[in-house]
């Protein structure tokens, strides 16, 4: 697999250049991960962010009050996930596990601190990523808090 020509071809990094694009790939580690592989779980720090390549992910909550797991949505080829986990000391939302065989493409937080310094328009574009990312995960959880049984 071209692992620059995907890249090219998914919306978040369809206006970078050639160059940009190869040094992206190049941080990027390509790995197969079996079906139940936790690539992130829920309350703790991720290890890096994760391009899907080949397969499906469950993306899973355990509720606060009840403890219940709740399928968030099911991420397929080109998605992006873990984006949260380039940020330090920041919890997971969410569990992300394989389902069945995956190819994935990981940036690690050192990898994408090493971005800034050899393609920064991406690193500052996965920045910008990161922001969205926030503010969403913000927008859910005041809507969670408003809408939970027992506010007063």
């Amino acid at each position: 697999m071209d692992l620059k020509y995907f890249l090219k071809n998914l919306p978040a990094f369809d206006e970078f250049k050639a160059p940009h694009l190869d040094i992206l790939a190049g941080q990027l580690q390509v790995e197969e991960h079996a079906d139940g592989h936790v690539f992130i779980e829920q309350g703790t720090q991720g290890k890096a962010l994760y391009l899907l390549l080949q397969g499906s992910v469950r993306v899973t909550r355990h509720d606060m009050n009840g403890g219940e797991e709740h399928e968030v949505r099911e991420l397929s080829d080109g998605e992006i996930f873990g984006i949260l986990s380039l940020v330090d000391n920041l919890p997971a939302s969410a569990t992300c596990i394989a389902k069945g065989p995956v190819k994935i493409a990981a940036l690690t937080r050192d990898a994408f601190r090493q971005l800034f310094h050899d393609a920064s328009p991406i690193g500052f574009h996965l920045q910008y990523m990161i922001a969205v990312q926030m503010a969403r995960d913000i927008q859910e959880e005041n809507k969670r808090f408003r809408t939970s049984p027992g506010r007063a």
